[in-house]
C-alpha cells in the first residue's frame, strides 16, 4: 500500500482528482441559491463596481475619475486584493468574460495562494517534511475547499475584500522574519512586504505582532537574558519589521484624510486601550458560551485540542524540536490571536463576540490546517488523503444527483423578473437597500442600475460613490426589500403600484409621481454638495 500511494503518478492523480472537485464546486455556487446570495453579495462585488466606474472615467477621457466620491471601507485591500481583481477584470475585456468567470478565477487563485503561502512558512520550519508531503497536503486543500462550498461554509475566505489577503501575506512575513541568515536584499523585501500589508489592511499589524511576539517570547527570552550580547543582533532582524509596520500606519492614517476617496470608519483613529474597562462587562462574558456553539467556535476549541494533543504526545518522538516549535506558532495564530481579535473588536466597536463576522477570524482555517498537518505525517496522512478522495467523490456524486445541474451564470429569478419589468416599461434606474442594489447593477442583462438607500431614503455612504446620484435620470422602481413602502409613499406621493418578483417585491412610481422624483434628486444633490463642502471636497 505505501509503495503504491508513493508513486509520483499516484500522488499527481490525488492533486488532479481534488482539484476537479474544487473546480466542479464552484459550477455548483450559482446553483444554491443561499451560496450564490453570500458568494455574489455587495460586499464581494464591491471591486467590480469600482471597476465599472472606473472604466466609465476611461471611456470619458479620465479613469482616475472613476474613484471620485466613493465611500470606501477602512481597508484599502490594495494588495493582493484589489491589484489581483483588476488584473482578472483587464485581462476577461479581450475575451469578453463575465463578473462571475472573474469572481470564480479570483477564488481559484486566492484558494491557491492561501496553501502555498502557509506552505512556505511550513518549508521555513521543516523544509524535507514539506517537499514530502506537499502533493498529498494540497490535495486535502483543495478537497476542503470544495467541500466548504459545497457546504456554504467561511465563503468569506474565497473572495476579494475580506482580510483574506492578510491571512495570505501573513505567513510570508512570518518566513521572512525567521530566515536565519538574511543578506540586504531579505531586508528590503521584508520591509516592503510590511508595509504594504499594513498599509492594504491594517488588520494585518496585531495579526503579524501578537504571534509572533508570543513566539519569540517562549524560544528566545531566556537565551537573551543568559547572554545580553545577542541583544544586538537580534534588534537588527526587527528594524525592518518596524519601520515597515511604523511607515505603513502612517501612510495609511495620511492617505485615509484625502479629498477623492471618503473613509467613514478609519483605523486607528482612537485610542482602544481606554476602553479595555468593557472586557469586564457581564455582557462580553455571557456571550462567550454563545460563540463557542458556534462553527467558528468549534474550529477554535478543535484547534486548540490539536495544540494540546501535540505537546501531549511530543515525549513519544524523537528530534521533534522543529515541529514543536512550528505547531507551538499555530497554536498562537490559530487560537491566541482569533481571542485578541475578538477583545480588539469588542473594545474598539463594542462588537460581541457571536457577533464577530467570519472573516476577522479567518486565520484559523490554515492554522488549523498546519496543526492538522503536523499531527497527521507519513503513511497516516497517505490514507487519510485517500479516504478524504473517496468520500469527497461520494459527497459529489450525490450532490449532483440531487441538485441542479451545474452552472456559471448568476442570475436570479428576482433579477430576472425585474428585468422583464425593465424592458416592458423601458426602465433604467431605480432604488434599493444595500444588499439587493450591487447584484442588479452587476447581473440586470438590460443594465438596470439601482442607488443605496437607508429606510429612510437618507445615501447609505458604504462601498457607492456619490457619483452614481448625481445623474439627471429619474427613478421608475423602488425595490422594497430593505425600503419602507410607507416612507416612499409620504416622499413621492400616490400614484405607485407593486408588482411582484421572486423573493422581491417591486414598487413602480407613477408617471405622476415625475416633479417629486425630480424635486427629490435634486435634494439629494444639494445634500451631497453641502456634505462635499463640509468635508473640504470639491
Amino acid at each position: 500500500m505505501d509503495q503504491l500511494l508513493d508513486r509520483k503518478e499516484i500522488k499527481l492523480s490525488f492533486l488532479l482528482i481534488s482539484f476537479s472537485i474544487f473546480l466542479i464546486s464552484l459550477g455548483t455556487i450559482s446553483g444554491s441559491e443561499s451560496t450564490a446570495k453570500t458568494f455574489y453579495s455587495t460586499d464581494s462585488l464591491f471591486f467590480a463596481n469600482v471597476f465599472s466606474e472606473l472604466i466609465k472615467g476611461y471611456e470619458e477621457g479620465n479613469v482616475f475619475a472613476g474613484l471620485m466620491d466613493w465611500t470606501w471601507t477602512p481597508a484599502f485591500y490594495l494588495f493582493p486584493d484589489l491589484i489581483l481583481y483588476f488584473l482578472l477584470r483587464l485581462l476577461a475585456i479581450p475575451i469578453n468574460a463575465s463578473i462571475e468567470v472573474v469572481h470564480l478565477g479570483y477564488t481559484i487563485l486566492q484558494w491557491t495562494f492561501l496553501f502555498l503561502s502557509w506552505n512556505i512558512l511550513l518549508k521555513r520550519f521543516l523544509p524535507d517534511e514539506s517537499n514530502i508531503s506537499f502533493l498529498y497536503r494540497i490535495s486535502i486543500w483543495f478537497v476542503l475547499g470544495g467541500l466548504f462550498i459545497f457546504q456554504n461554509r467561511f465563503l468569506s475566505l474565497f473572495l476579494p475584500g475580506f482580510h483574506t489577503g492578510t491571512w495570505c501575506l501573513l505567513p510570508i512575513s512570518w518566513a521572512l522574519f525567521f530566515t536565519a541568515k538574511k543578506n540586504k536584499a531579505y531586508y528590503i523585501l521584508e520591509f516592503f512586504l510590511i508595509f504594504i500589508a499594513v498599509l492594504s489592511d491594517p488588520l494585518f499589524l496585531p495579526s503579524f505582532l501578537i504571534p509572533i511576539l508570543l513566539y519569540e517570547l517562549f524560544t528566545n527570552l531566556s537565551k537573551l537574558l543568559k547572554d545580553p550580547k545577542l541583544l544586538v543582533s537580534y534588534s537588527v532582524k526587527w528594524i525592518p519589521i518596524v519601520l515597515g509596520l511604523f511607515i505603513g500606519v502612517k501612510t495609511y492614517s495620511l492617505l485615509v484624510k484625502n479629498n477623492i476617496v471618503f473613509f467613514s470608519y478609519r483605523y486607528f483613529e482612537k485610542s482602544i486601550f481606554e476602553n479595555f474597562k468593557l472586557i469586564f462587562d457581564t455582557s462580553f462574558w455571557n456571550s462567550l458560551p454563545i460563540f463557542w456553539g458556534s462553527m467558528t467556535g468549534i474550529l477554535w476549541i478543535f484547534a486548540l485540542g490539536c495544540g494540546i494533543l501535540f505537546f501531549s504526545l511530543r515525549k513519544f518522538r524523537k528530534d521533534d524540536n522543529q515541529y514543536l516549535n512550528l505547531n507551538l506558532f499555530y497554536l498562537f495564530s490559530g487560537v491566541i490571536l482569533p481571542f485578541f481579535l475578538i477583545l480588539i473588536a469588542y473594545v474598539s466597536e463594542d462588537t460581541l463576540p457571536e457577533k464577530i463576522p467570519f472573516r476577522y477570524l479567518g486565520i484559523l482555517i490554515p492554522s488549523l490546517f498546519g496543526s492538522f498537518c503536523i499531527l497527521i505525517r507519513g503513511r497516516a496522512l497517505k490514507i487519510i488523503t485517500f479516504s478524504i478522495l473517496v468520500y469527497a467523490e461520494g459527497y459529489l456524486a450525490f450532490y449532483i444527483i440531487k441538485n441542479k445541474p451545474l452552472k456559471i451564470e448568476y442570475y436570479p429569478d428576482w433579477i430576472s423578473c425585474l428585468d422583464d419589468l425593465g424592458r416592458k416599461n423601458h426602465w433604467q434606474r431605480g432604488m434599493g437597500g444595500f444588499w439587493t442594489s450591487a447584484p442588479v447593477r452587476n447581473f440586470s442583462k438590460i443594465g438596470l442600475v439601482s442607488d443605496y438607500y437607508q429606510p429612510d431614503l437618507s445615501i447609505r455612504a458604504w462601498q457607492n460613490t456619490f457619483r452614481w446620484y448625481q445623474l439627471d435620470r429619474n427613478y421608475s422602481f423602488a425595490i422594497l426589500n430593505e425600503l419602507d413602502k410607507e416612507v416612499l409613499s409620504k416622499t413621492f406621493g400616490p400614484g405607485a403600484h407593486e408588482e411582484e418578483c421572486p423573493g422581491a417585491k417591486i414598487y413602480v412610481f407613477s408617471t405622476k409621481n415625475e416633479k417629486e422624483i425630480k424635486d427629490f434628486i435634486l435634494l439629494k444633490k444639494a445634500e451631497i454638495n453641502v456634505w462635499k463642502k463640509f468635508t473640504g471636497r470639491k
